[in-house]
């Protein structure tokens, strides 16, 4: 059985009122891995304290992370801070888990299926899946220029990453997945990749506060930073998601509750 560590962040945002609400949904992820998974599972947060009640069991590693050289905010909340998901990942496990703090799972976990579907992925030469991986940076590209020379104000999607980072030649080639999960091996490009996901933080948060120009859609810096790294990714599949993975997009926000 691959050794799998799920990791998600939760970091609390104090401009914002009620952003603590975010640890709740992620210890909610917590105790979804422990009961419905055998994995591991690591939250990375600036909320230390808030996590004493999960934080003893061995299966479970809460990281701190104050923040000392990045920002919990830039116009929105800081989604970039994710890099620290995939950062000093330990050699034991085979494989990363990324999810949401507010995604959950639905059911148990069966581990045969899901051995038996990464064998595949395997099998195809894959050491990344995730989602929506049909979104292209080449494609993206395309429809910023196209859009620039209509100039009818209709932005698509990734617009405000070639308005802020411009055309970048060099990144061509690029996936950009959905950014709410990714399943990833643990292999040499995974440090790589969260430098280069980390560099990309640090330009998002250099940001004039004024005047910001792209705060969300983080796909592109993931699927740009693995890019970079040389990770081979293939489609997870919405299917395999929700049937095998057993994952449910803010399954854990009771609330529903957005901050």
């Amino acid at each position: 059985m691959r050794n799998i560590l799920v990791s998600a962040i939760s970091f609390v945002n104090h401009s914002k009122v009620g952003s603590e609400i975010y640890t709740t949904f992620a210890k909610r992820l917590v105790n979804d891995v422990l009961t419905k998974t055998p994995y591991d599972v690591q939250i990375t947060t600036n909320s230390y304290e808030s996590f004493n009640d999960v934080n003893n069991n061995e299966r479970v590693l809460i990281v701190e992370n104050n923040l000392e050289t990045h920002k919990t905010h830039v116009g929105a909340f800081n989604q970039l801070l994710k890099f620290s998901s995939i950062k000093n990942i330990d050699k034991k496990y085979d494989w990363v888990l990324y999810l949401d703090c507010d995604a959950g799972f639905t059911e148990p976990l069966n581990v045969d299926l899901l051995e038996s579907k990464m064998d595949y992925w395997e099998s195809m030469g894959y050491d990344m899946v995730a989602l929506r991986t049909d979104a292209s940076y080449d494609h993206a590209e395309k429809e910023y220029l196209e859009s620039v020379q209509r100039n009818d104000g209709n932005k698509k999607l990734f617009d405000d990453k070639f308005r802020f980072y411009g055309i970048r030649p060099e990144w061509r080639g690029s996936k950009l997945p959905s950014e709410h999960i990714f399943l990833v091996k643990n292999n040499d490009k995974l440090e790589v990749m969260s430098e280069e996901f980390e560099k990309f933080c640090y330009v998002f948060e250099g940001q004039d506060p004024s005047n910001i120009i792209t705060f969300d859609m983080e796909a592109f810096e993931i699927g740009v930073s693995a890019f970079l790294s040389g990770y081979n990714m293939g489609e997870m599949g919405w299917t395999n998601q929700n049937e095998i993975l057993k994952v449910g997009f803010n399954y854990n926000n009771w609330e529903k509750v957005k901050i």
